[in-house]
């Protein structure tokens, strides 16, 4: 008389390469098929009490081995979704060399920016830095104690200044 063990290893035997051929073709990946298959027969194993006969455990086993590969197929489709958004590894070194160029010719013409408006004299140097700060001319000449008329008149010689400064670079 045939144990448990001896029914479930013969079932075992008998459908686990079906199994794994039917996990093959859904997936196209030997590795995967296997992994699916076994997988299969642990749930089944798990549960051979819920089963009254050999047809509803297999018929058991192609279904959790169908939803087993429809979960991986999706899981790939993400996968790839993801992967084809992401930038190559060329593309991720050309945005970088993008970004170290912009931020090298930024800081560079903060440099020679700063270096153009010390050479102002100190009113106009000190109004182009409160307005390079956000201030408005009502708020720098309120600062300063002059009037917003004066501020407008030594911003556009300082700003004239600038010019003739930074294009005789």
């Amino acid at each position: 008389m045939l144990t448990e063990s001896d029914r479930f290893k013969s079932f075992f035997r008998e459908h686990l390469e079906t199994i794994y051929r039917f996990a093959r073709g859904f997936t196209g990946n030997a590795d995967v098929a296997r992994d699916v298959a076994q997988e299969a027969f642990i749930r089944l194993y798990e549960r051979r009490s819920d089963f009254a006969s050999r047809e509803k455990a297999r018929s058991f086993l192609y279904t959790t081995a169908k939803n087993s590969c429809l979960d991986y197929l999706k899981h790939r489709k993400v996968e790839q979704q993801y992967l084809m958004e992401q930038p190559s590894d060329e593309e991720r070194a050309e945005n970088l060399e993008e970004e170290f160029l912009h931020e090298v010719t930024y800081q560079e013409t903060l440099r020679i920016l700063r270096a153009a408006i010390e050479k102002l004299p100190p009113r106009g140097r000190a109004i182009i830095l409160h307005s390079m700060n956000g201030k408005t001319n009502t708020e720098i000449a309120e600062e300063m104690q002059v009037s917003v008329n004066t501020i407008k008149t030594l911003k556009k010689s300082a700003y004239a200044t600038l010019r003739e400064l930074l294009t005789a670079r």
